[in-house]
This record gives structure tokens, sequence and C-alpha cells, in this order.
């Protein structure tokens, strides 16, 4: 059963890829066949629980369950937001930022082209109202850039 449950959780992208990393008494007595350290979302609400309803500290919890308390507290926001679903995958790696099609870099001139001393994070905050888009401050730049366009306004030659 434990072979099918772990190719079950290996095809659905939840299996611990770091298991060796789950230093918690319960996951390691083989003896206590509930807990097993390849489940990760049973390692991942383990760790929330340990460090909340447990004497446990946020960064002895992390250290027993293999993450780092930068993952814990991102991982507690989702539970505290979401519930249990929060702790079945996450993605890896930040979330893929978009690139500016042309019709955002016309925004981009034409609002620069209105208002010079337009601040980057006003502009930024237009974007992502006006589009519906999620993009970074950097991208925004780097297509003022392209377009020959200050913090100031259009470059003078």
């Amino acid at each position: 059963m434990a072979n099918t449950k772990h190719q079950f959780m290996q095809r659905e992208g939840l299996l611990n890829p770091k298991p060796e990393r789950v230093l918690h008494p319960l996951f390691i007595d083989k003896a206590l066949s509930f807990f097993d350290p390849l489940d990760l979302a049973q390692v991942r609400y383990e760790m929330l629980r340990s460090a909340r309803a447990e004497p446990t500290s946020v960064t002895e919890a992390s250290k027993l369950f293999g993450f780092s308390r930068e993952q814990f507290y991102k991982l507690e926001r989702l539970f505290l937001a979401r519930g249990y679903v929060s702790l079945l995958s996450s993605p890896r790696g930040r979330r893929p930022l978009i690139a500016l099609n042309t019709e955002i870099i016309s925004f981009i001139i034409h609002k620069k082209l209105e208002m010079p001393t337009l601040e980057m994070d006003e502009l930024h905050a237009q974007i992502q109202n006006e589009f519906k888009v999620e993009c970074s401050l950097r991208t925004v730049t780097r297509a003022m850039e392209k377009a020959g366009i200050q913090k100031g306004g259009p470059r003078s030659r």
C-alpha cells in the first residue's frame, strides 16, 4: 500500500522532495507508520501544528521538519487564508512576471509624456489597475529605458 500511496503522491506532485531533512521523532520512528516523511502535506501540517500547538519555536519546528523559517511563515499565511488545501502543493520559486506587450508599453510612454513627474510606484499601480496584470517595477523601468524615457520624462537629445 505504501508503494501505491507514494506512486500517487509522486504523480500528483505531493511527494516531499527532501524527506531526509525531516528529523521530528514522529517521522523517524518506524513503528509509527502513520507519519510519512514523504507525505509533503502531512509534514507541512505537522510543522505548523508543532509550532502553534506545542511548546516548539518556529525556528525549532522549521529545523525538525526540513524547512526554512521563511517557508514556515509563507505556509502559515497560506494555511490561515485558504486552509488545509494550501498545504497540498505550491509552485516552486517566484511567481512568473509578465512581459509587457505593446499596448502596455504605449500606455507607459503616454503616461510619462502626459505627466513627466509621475512616480514609478504610481505608474506601476496604474498599469496593474488598468490592465489587470502583475509586473515588477524593474520591468516597467526596463520598458521606459528601451523607449528612451527617464524617470523625469523623455530624454533630451
